[in-house]
């Protein structure tokens, strides 16, 4: 009803109202006008006026109750439709408003057994099922949240927010065939619906079903184009379909709709760093910092601000894993070359390899081992404090050694293996609590084309994962690497090492052997794109997926470039 139809009938209710002044229905009717016109204080007089003449009727109560509810006052409202409700127990719509105003209080509890009592006069109120769901899934009563929805929709088949909601709770119950089922259902009787669209991409993108959840996030943004989330999500799309340039794209349009949006800036970041454009890059990675799975010391040391200061000292930290402490340990010494005392505070399975870096004056893996420094910083860090470029990363290997007495261990363990022409260390799995380890990681049967090459004595450096189907031609060491000293000590007397994208393949790098590092289609920033080498680290060879998933090609890849070691060196 616009403006001008409520001014036509308000005037005909006054004018009835002049003729008939005691006329309860009137003033009720007049109440809704004002509420309709957004004078709820108008609204609450004239109820209350219908109420006097004609009693407390439900109805009246109700519009009383939704009038206090419009204007806020939560309290007044519920007890209108609360004291309304001791005389008409079983009334629908009394019950209906009072569940839901105890909903929008918090009170989830009590609205869901309101919801109960409605449902025991009229159990065919489909809106009431679905209520009951949300209120039981708020509880975390997700059983009867499920029951709650399915009755909804075996009510009204045709109820999109009840299917996507019974996927939400496919989704924690860790069925995404289920789930899905449940979004076509959704979208197939409203096909823009935000919610389940969104919803749905967000599982196809987990599933990795990439194209489809770009598809996904696309048609929603057509209906909803100020949809900062979807326009991330869609960024995230592209970029694990490495098409870089759209994922820049959509990463700016998030930042343009909410400045403040909290994963944007180091997707950015993340895409210029693939890119090559590292100056940029580092500036997005700053954002990392903001992320949940990023552990933080309160420090009340200074950040350290780049500039070097010879005399002053400098604590540097790890931040991530093992690999990141690695890749960025290059800049300690540069630090020390600039006159600055450092200490490291890393893993303890990382302490014994770092205090061979040089310039490390203190290597600790305890807070309370701490001395009293100038300036902190996490390692990850530094490549923006130094303003690397790709021209400029400093990437002389070895800048990790191993300790003699190690060296001497080990060489002795390998003189009493049978000999062999070429030792090659071999790692499948990296951490599996990584997010991105389904990808990076490989099943242990796809190596079998690897260790049918001839002369070659294959040594495993795998901590942890699936050992079954090794053949029991394959030396197992982990026993042996305690921590990761050790590890740079076993691959000290490899010939080379073949590893997938984890710490290892940063370690022989970092000692400058020959790695072959085995890289997913959507890679990991630092390994850029379109190339075979690393500006990180000069010893090391990348075979890539040529499409996602395709292990098969680049183990094939690995098997013909054994060949060509084996028979060169």
């Amino acid at each position: 009803m616009n403006l001008q139809e409520l001014e036509q009938r308000g005037e005909r209710l006054l004018a009835y109202l002049e003729k008939n002044p005691n006329h309860g229905p009137t003033y009720d009717a007049l109440g809704l006008l004002a509420m309709d016109s957004s004078s709820t204080a108008e609204a609450i007089d004239l109820i209350r006026n219908a109420i006097r003449l004609d009693g407390p009727t439900p109805e009246y109560c109700a519009h009383l109750g939704e009038a206090f509810a419009r204007r806020g006052d939560y309290r007044s409202a519920a007890a209108c439709l609360s004291q309304a409700l001791v005389s008409f127990p079983d009334h629908v719509d009394l019950r209906w408003a009072y569940a839901n105003l105890l909903h929008l209080e918090g009170r989830t509890e009590e609205a869901a057994l309101n919801y109960e009592k409605l449902l025991a006069v009229r159990p065919r109120h489909a809106e009431a099922w679905f209520n009951m769901g949300v209120s039981r899934g708020l509880l975390g009563q997700l059983d009867q949240a499920r029951r709650a929805y399915e009755q909804a929709v075996a009510i009204q088949p045709a109820y999109a927010e009840a299917w996507n909601n019974l996927a939400l709770l496919e989704v924690a119950a860790g069925n995404p065939a289920g789930a899905e089922v449940c979004y076509r259902r959704a979208l197939l009787v409203k096909p823009n619906y935000r919610d389940a669209l969104y919803n749905f991409a967000v599982l196809l993108q987990d599933q990795e079903r990439l194209q489809e959840a770009a598809s996904m996030n696309e048609r929603l943004l057509a209906i909803d184009g100020a949809f900062a989330e979807a326009h991330n999500n869609l960024g995230n799309c592209y970029l694990k379909l490495n098409r870089l340039a759209e994922a820049q794209n959509q990463y700016v349009e998030t930042l343009a709709i909410r400045a403040s949006h909290r994963e944007a800036p180091l997707n950015l970041g993340i895409v210029s760093l693939l890119m090559g454009d590292l100056a940029q890059g580092w500036v997005g990675y700053e954002h990392r910092q903001a992320q949940r799975d990023i552990d933080r010391w309160d420090w009340k040391i200074p950040r350290w601000d780049g500039k070097l200061r010879a005399g002053e000292s400098i604590l540097l930290h790890a931040e991530q894993g093992f690999g990141d402490t690695i890749h960025f340990a290059r800049y300690a010494p540069l630090l020390a070359q600039g006159g600055m005392d450092v200490h490291v505070l890393c893993q303890p399975a990382m302490a014994p390899l770092l205090q061979t870096l040089a310039g490390v004056k203190h290597c600790v893996s305890k807070l309370e081992d701490l001395e009293v420094v100038d300036w902190q910083a996490p390692f990850p860090s530094l490549p923006y404090c130094f303003r690397t470029t790709l021209e400029t990363i400093p990437n002389k290997v070895p800048y990790l050694k191993v300790e003699l007495a190690r060296q001497q261990s080990w060489k002795r363990l390998y003189s009493e293996l049978p000999p062999a022409r070429k030792r090659v260390g071999l790692v499948w799995q990296g951490n599996p609590k990584h997010r991105n380890d389904r990808n990076r990681s490989i099943a242990p049967r796809l190596l079998a084309p690897l260790l049918e090459t001839v002369d070659i004595q294959w040594l495993s450096l795998q901590k942890g994962g699936d050992k079954s189907n090794l053949p029991t031609a394959v030396m197992d060491l982990a026993p042996l690497l305690v921590n990761f000293a050790e590890t740079a000590a076993a691959i000290e007397g490899l010939d080379l090492v073949i590893t997938v994208d984890t710490a290892v393949a940063h370690l022989a790098g970092a000692l400058g052997k020959p790695v072959w590092t085995l890289i997913p289609y959507a890679p990991d920033w630092r390994w850029l794109l379109y190339r075979d080498d690393s500006p990180w680290y000069p010893t090391m060879r990348l075979f890539r997926q040529p499409i996602a998933g395709d292990w098969d090609s680049v183990i094939l890849a690995v098997r013909r470039a054994l060949g060509e070691f084996t028979r060169v060196n």
